[in-house]
């Protein structure tokens, strides 16, 4: 009875080690695939930090950053930590330990296989400039830029206070070049070294250039010079206004390395802003400005009659022609515009009609007269033409003269003056020819 039941118990407990090895097979392939899915789609990045000497630093606190992820550690005692990223990120490390500094993170871009960051650590120093015109009066809101190695430091660069100083603190000990911009004032480069707490004057020269001012109608592919007033701002305070007369142009002094907001305009015109940045030589700029956009519509005819088509033309604000502008007449579409700016429109109605020309969201309207056709009928007389017969003049012992229609002897209508006095005349010949026989 004990045998058999020590088999028994044995059985049961090898039953689950047998089921184990059954499946045993299935979950390990699954995982190394996984694993291998995984390793496939990151790489590991190495960042090894020391300071000056190339010791390395023990519990630096390293930041990894990529797309919207972020990872953090610190450095064992060789001054390593280790990160996996996604293979291809592009990435930030960052590192930050007491006393000591890094002016900017490292960047990596694309990252596909594993890759070691080095990154020097130097100790921390603080960098206090102060910037001062020629009688030592302090230079507000200049900007300020530092440079280590060569490289534009973005965490240390930035303007003046109301007092001209600008102070950097926590950036590297080391040789920095220091360029100091100031509205009015030369651009200044100066070196010094950053050790501690560094301080450094620097005093700028003011300075202005002469600025040649042109404005000019940019509708025109041939420049045309235009008389239009000009306004100068820098912020929002006005600073002069000037007009470029007949030439189109203006010549200026401005301030150095001065931003200036121009407004130019003319009656007629669109106004035109832009900034202008002056920096330290003269120049020329031009300034092309058009007409405000506006329609325009004449009408052939200003009285037609009810039934007939008048042309109209519709022009835009240089006189050239609209093409596709829609025409209506009471408020309803009669027509479009061709190539030419032009449109037959039918006046249906007598009085006045308003032809009206759409082109986006400008417009323009014509009057035309609608004269309602007449009615009535007009008789048309005949009249007669009078036509005088050849008339006889016959020579007799009296002075007569006959005519078949039965007048008097006196001309008749129709018989010509001329003719008349020649018959006069040859009856006085007649009479005085034969008072000599």
């Amino acid at each position: 009875m004990r045998t058999l039941l020590g088999v028994f118990v044995v059985a049961v407990c090898l039953a689950p080690v047998a089921t184990a090895a059954s499946v045993a097979p299935g979950a390990t392939t699954q995982t190394a695939a996984s694993t291998t899915d995984a390793a496939a789609a990151e790489v590991t990045i190495t960042v090894n930090v020391v300071d000056a000497d190339g010791n390395p630093i023990d519990g630096a606190n390293v930041t990894v950053a990529y797309d919207d992820t972020t990872q953090s550690g610190e450095t064992f005692a060789n001054g390593k930590a280790f990160f996996d990223v996604p293979d291809g990120a592009d990435v930030s490390v960052d590192v930050s330990a007491d006393d000591l500094a890094l002016n900017r993170p490292k960047t990596l871009s694309n990252v596909d296989a594993e890759t070691t960051v080095n990154v020097t650590m130097y100790p921390s120093a603080t960098a206090v400039l102060t910037l001062q015109t020629p009688n030592e009066q302090p230079v507000a809101d200049a900007r300020v830029r530092m440079r280590k190695d060569g490289d534009v430091l973005t965490s240390v660069s930035g303007r003046t206070a109301a007092n001209g100083t600008f102070v950097a603190a926590g950036v590297e000990e080391g040789n920095y070049t220091v360029t100091v911009t100031a509205a009015g004032y030369y651009s200044t480069t100066e070196s010094f070294v950053v050790s501690n707490r560094a301080g450094k004057t620097v005093t700028v020269e003011p300075g202005t250039v002469t600025v040649n001012f042109r404005t000019i109608d940019g509708h025109f592919a041939n420049e045309r010079s235009l008389n239009a007033n000009v306004e100068l701002y820098e912020g929002e305070e006005f600073v002069t206004n000037m007009s470029t007369g007949e030439s189109g142009q203006r010549r200026v002094s401005l301030d150095v390395n001065t931003n200036y907001r121009v407004v130019v305009k003319k009656s007629g015109y669109q106004r035109e802003s832009q900034v202008l940045s002056i920096r330290e030589s003269d120049s020329s700029v031009t300034f092309a400005i058009n007409r405000t956009p506006a329609l325009s519509i004449e009408a052939a005819n200003t009285q037609v009659v009810t039934g007939q088509t008048v042309r109209v033309s519709v022009t835009d604000e240089y006189d050239d022609p609209v093409a596709d502008a829609s025409v209506r007449v009471g408020g309803e579409t009669v027509a479009a515009t061709d190539e030419n700016g032009e449109a037959p429109v039918t006046i249906e109605s007598a009085g006045d009609v308003d032809v009206v020309a759409t082109k986006g969201d400008l417009e323009a309207t014509v009057t035309v007269e609608g004269v309602a056709a007449s009615t009535e009928t007009t008789a048309t007389t005949k009249t007669a033409t009078a036509t005088t017969a050849p008339t006889t003049t016959t020579v007799t012992d009296a002075v007569t003269t006959t005519s078949d229609d039965g007048s008097d002897g006196l001309p008749t209508p129709g018989f010509g003056g001329v003719a008349a006095l020649v018959a006069v005349a040859l009856s006085l010949l007649a009479l005085a020819h034969r008072r000599e026989s």
